[in-house]
């Protein structure tokens, strides 16, 4: 089994670069690709193990991006963007957190949706995510490089973000990171504002939550053989893929990735 299972290295770069260069983490390139996959007869994965697979490999992609990205930021002469970062990164995430780990935790124990509805959630969710992405392309704002910080409304709209995409990443392994990444794009806020609060709290998210689908065998050891040491890669390399193309076609990239996946796992099931 374990030579059949190569492709799954190359899947890891790509989407641990994804995640890690775009706030929008690893499973909307997992979760599509490993149901594709069952899909067409390639993998015998069920919505719920593809959950707990994609818990796992992020554990160890989204790590390293986080471990990258704050590296950077705290790094001697940063950038203006940088320096926004640096200032207001601690907040966000911790005002994301206390309403993602309490919201993840309680919908892992207490939720009553099963796999197969999850993955129609996840189609939607993901269809909406991208095309709200591209419809904030269409604006073309660019970043706020002066911008004084979250106000009083946006660590409102943080807190209830963690909330709502806790819920969700407890369903379908994505969710907080690419909520938070879109609000603060929307907000006009620097790249590395939206991106690298994103990452780690997609990484806190994601530890936090693996333990269930540990207890419950929903991770497959042979699949993080070859997927482990991709999504570090990803994870590393993440960040140097976002500064070097800018928001614009990161998030261009990223909303057409996200539709057109969503729209392709539709049509297969």
């Amino acid at each position: 089994m374990l030579p059949d299972l190569w492709p799954v290295s190359l899947i890891g770069v790509f989407g641990a670069s994804i995640a890690n260069s775009t706030g929008v983490g690893g499973g909307v390139v997992f979760v599509p690709v490993f149901n594709l996959l069952r899909e067409g007869g390639l993998s015998a994965l069920d919505p719920q193990t593809v959950v707990g697979v994609s818990f796992a490999i992020q554990c160890f992609g989204m790590s390293a991006g986080s471990l990258t990205w704050i590296a950077r930021l705290w790094r001697p002469a940063p950038m203006p963007g940088e320096r926004a970062a640096r200032e207001h990164l601690p907040l966000v995430v911790a005002l994301t957190m206390t309403g993602a780990l309490p919201s993840l935790l309680l919908t892992q124990r207490f939720s009553l949706v099963d796999g197969q509805t999850a993955l129609f959630l996840f189609k939607g969710f993901s269809i909406g995510l991208g095309l709200l992405l591209l419809a904030q392309l269409a604006r073309r704002d660019a970043p706020d490089e002066s911008s004084a910080g979250l106000t009083r409304m946006d660590r409102i709209c943080v807190l209830g973000i963690g909330v709502l995409g806790g819920a969700a990443t407890a369903l379908f392994s994505v969710g907080v990171g690419e909520m938070l990444a879109l609000y603060l794009f929307l907000r006009r806020y620097p790249l590395e504002l939206c991106v690298a609060p994103a990452v780690i709290c997609s990484a806190l998210s994601v530890l936090a939550g693996v333990g269930h689908h540990i207890a419950a065998g929903q991770v497959v050891t042979e699949i993080l053989v070859f997927a482990a040491p991709a999504v570090v890669l990803g994870g590393y390399v993440g960040r140097w893929i976002a500064q070097t193309l800018g928001a614009f076609r990161l998030k261009l990239f990223t909303g057409v990735w996200i539709v057109g996946s969503s729209l392709a796992l539709v049509a297969m099931t």
